[in-house]
């Protein structure tokens, strides 16, 4: 039996499981045109926009190839922007020394312009044996009794956009589908990974809860990770690195096929070591900081954490932190960077609860963001200044 045969009945559930978010997508367009000004409705294809925004990260360059950026051309300070500016996240799970508890917290880098933040709680009366979840929540999707964290990884390799498929689904509509179905982390993997755009190329990490037993043990498959390219998904059961104490995650693929397929060591061949999984600054910041992980006090200050000014693995650069600040680089400041954190453990997780902060950090006696006269970007219906501190969001559905 060929792999089209064995998996035509899961292909048939993920169609079918994409049905609910199509639906769901055209009540929400239904809905804002009934409630928009006369002649001020949005039309569809700006809501697709909306929701496959980190897809058009890629397809821009699929559609429009001879704009692609040229990293073999740039310098080394070109290259460092270009990477900064296109890198989106940094994720962190940490298991304390006795298994007390796990934490897990994602930290989203992009334009400051995208702040408008809405925390999300779905309870979706679905009747199917297809979908395992019906109660989701984002950003760091919560399903059945499972996180999923993403961080993007570049590619650098463009060769790779030819196997750039229409007939896919995009990684907003494979995440969602995934979210619904799986059961685990392995399966998971498999359900993503069909129907591959090969279109935003990221890092997925799945925490099964149910494979994680407080002051006992860490079951095989408690965390599987997972990583798209065009053309290609890996995923794999990381629960043994776990064990050691944590997971980082910082936009380099820890799959070496993926790693260099992608086109990393020619990259780092051309631009140094900051490129590479090991000897990444963010990934040098963790191995030396994840051991001060204690409580979700201490798990929020390293998500946050950035103290480029007197860090040596920062070298100056507000940038090569945790929590970047690139309104604060030097010679090219610009609105974009880390601008929210989701931190939750264990018990949290299980009720659907997180703690979250919306705004860039204010790391180590950082200044506070402010939309000066000095950005021409539109920022309209965002706050002036951003100096907030956590708050508790917990779905209306969960009583307890």
């Amino acid at each position: 039996m060929d792999e089209a045969d064995v998996t035509q009945p899961i292909r048939r559930s993920i169609l079918e499981t994409c049905y609910y978010g199509t639906a769901q997508f055209d009540g929400q367009v239904d809905g804002y045109k009934a409630a928009a000004t006369e002649g001020e409705a949005l039309d569809d294809f700006a809501f697709q926009v909306l929701n496959g925004a980190g897809d058009l990260l890629d397809l821009m360059h699929v559609i429009d190839p001879q704009n692609a950026p040229d990293w073999t051309k740039m310098t080394h300070e070109e290259a460092q922007f270009f990477v900064q500016s296109r890198g989106m996240c940094s994720a962190l799970i940490k298991v304390l020394g006795a298994y007390e508890d796990i934490f897990m917290s994602h930290s989203s880098w992009f334009v400051y312009q995208a702040t408008m933040r809405i925390y999300k709680h779905y309870n979706f009366n679905v009747q199917d044996k297809a979908t395992a979840a019906k109660q989701i929540s984002f950003s760091s999707y919560p399903g059945i009794n499972m996180v999923m964290l993403q961080t993007t990884n570049n590619v650098f390799n463009t060769s790779l956009y030819q196997y750039v498929s229409s007939e896919s689904l995009l990684a907003w509509q494979r995440v969602r589908v995934a979210n619904m179905m799986a059961h685990d982390g392995k399966q998971w993997g498999q359900v993503f990974s069909l129907y591959n755009s090969g279109t935003y190329n990221n890092q997925y990490m799945i925490l099964d809860l149910k494979k994680v037993h407080l002051k006992s043990s860490l079951d095989d498959g408690a965390l599987y990770v997972v990583e798209q390219i065009p053309s290609l998904i890996v995923y794999e059961d990381v629960t043994q690195i776990l064990r050691t104490g944590y997971w980082p995650s910082y936009n380099v693929p820890f799959f070496e096929i993926i790693y260099n397929k992608s086109g990393y060591p020619d990259f780092v061949a051309q631009h140094g070591t900051d490129y590479t999984y090991q000897l990444a600054p963010r990934a040098k910041i963790f191995r030396r900081d994840e051991g001060n992980v204690v409580d979700m006090k201490t798990m929020k200050k390293i998500m946050r954490y950035n103290d480029y000014k007197n860090d040596p693995y920062s070298e100056g650069d507000s940038c090569n932190a945790i929590c970047c600040r690139g309104d604060l680089k030097h010679p090219k400041a610009g609105p974009f960077g880390c601008y929210d954190t989701k931190v939750s453990n264990y018990s949290m997780a299980l009720s659907f609860q997180a703690d979250i902060i919306n705004g860039p950090t204010l790391g180590s006696g950082l200044p506070p963001f402010v939309w000066t006269g000095s950005y021409k970007q539109s920022h309209v219906g965002l706050p002036e200044k951003y100096a907030f501190d956590f708050l508790t969001t917990k779905p209306k559905f969960r009583k307890k």
